[in-house]
């Protein structure tokens, strides 16, 4: 494996890593009762905020997507700090 793709898939670790710790935070901070609502709807298929994290966890198809929109929004709101 080249020092590319090494780097790329611990950038895409780390990015997870984040993604998970955010989640985890999120269903923390909301009531128990919250947790078992749907909260996404993609397609037909509906998540609540615990089957979201098990998506990304289990580094399916929507937890590899969840990831990287969840990416793009960090960085959008990173700079729109920055712009204020």
């Amino acid at each position: 494996m080249s020092k590319y793709d090494e780097e790329m898939k611990k950038q895409k670790a780390q990015t997870k890593k984040l993604t998970i710790d955010e989640i985890n935070s999120w269903i923390q901070s909301m009531p128990a009762e919250k947790r078992k609502q749907v909260v996404a709807v993609v397609g037909t298929k509906s998540f609540t905020p615990e089957e979201l994290l098990q998506e990304i966890e289990r580094d399916t198809e929507y937890g590899k997507k969840l990831v990287q929109m969840s990416s793009k929004l960090r960085v959008e709101v990173s700079k729109k700090r920055e712009e204020q």
